[in-house]
């Protein structure tokens, strides 16, 4: 039996991470693969020194604006195949990365904020509605989805139940229905507690833990019994998000 070790993380701009050495706490826990989501940048301006010697493959996209979005996927083992989007006329803006490995496939995927207009809150439920379709496709497979989905499921997930931010029923809705096709909460086969974030506006709510469980890892109903364990890393503070950690045993 191996061990799989995943870290996913809102870095909120991965280059001032690794330029303040916020990132060194993740290459120290040396996991098979890291997820990085606004990344804020794209692969042309990264530090090559750094891709250089971080002893990773990297797979990068480029958000919608060099202030906003991006994914970045590091990983020791070379993938069989990577997608960067469910339906290609649809996805073009650094949202979804799908890599196919011999024994499972992970979907990277950071969700549109949906914040601001009735338009935006569209934007983010159309492109939920690709995931959605992909995932049911994929079901029966050994299948991984990380990264920042911007929704609260439950009212054990977020501190200020009025919120009309990434709370309300339409969002909370494409977690059920994720979970209807057989999907697993991996951090909550382990932690049935409220008051657990990954996000939060400031500092200060850190602090006060007022905040949002944003971040997640879903496994396929084949590997819920893999999982080994699924953590938030609390005490690695310098994005507003925290990074979650996933174990496996295959």
């Amino acid at each position: 039996m191996s061990e799989l070790k995943l870290i996913s993380w809102n870095a909120n701009g991965i280059r001032t991470r690794i330029k303040n050495k916020d990132v060194n706490p993740i290459l120290e826990k040396e996991p098979d693969m890291i997820l990085f989501q606004e990344t804020k940048t794209s692969y042309e301006k990264m530090d090559k020194k750094f891709l250089e010697n971080c002893g990773y493959e990297y797979y990068f996209l480029k958000g919608e604006s060099a202030r906003t979005g991006g994914l970045a996927t590091f990983t020791k083992e070379k993938p069989c195949v990577v997608r960067r989007f469910f339906i290609e006329s649809a996805d073009a803006l650094g949202r979804a990365s799908i890599l196919n490995y011999e024994n499972f496939s992970l979907i990277h995927v950071y969700a549109p904020a949906g914040t601001g207009s009735k338009a935006k809150l569209n934007e983010k439920l159309d492109f939920f509605n690709n995931f959605l379709s992909f995932a049911e496709l994929a079901k029966d497979k050994n299948i991984i989805i990380a990264g920042d989905f911007n929704i609260a499921h439950n009212e054990d997930d977020i501190s200020d139940l009025d919120t009309k931010v990434t709370f309300t029923d339409e969002e909370r809705e494409i977690l059920d229905k994720l979970e209807s096709l057989g999907y697993v909460d991996a951090f909550r086969i382990f932690n049935k507690e409220a008051g657990q974030y990954t996000s939060f506006k400031n500092q200060e709510a850190r602090d006060a833990n007022e905040g949002s469980r944003l971040d997640y890892f879903f496994v396929s109903k084949s590997l819920s019994d893999k999982v080994k364990s699924c953590t938030i890393l609390d005490e690695i503070q310098s994005s507003k998000h925290a990074p979650i950690e996933l174990i496996l045993d295959f």
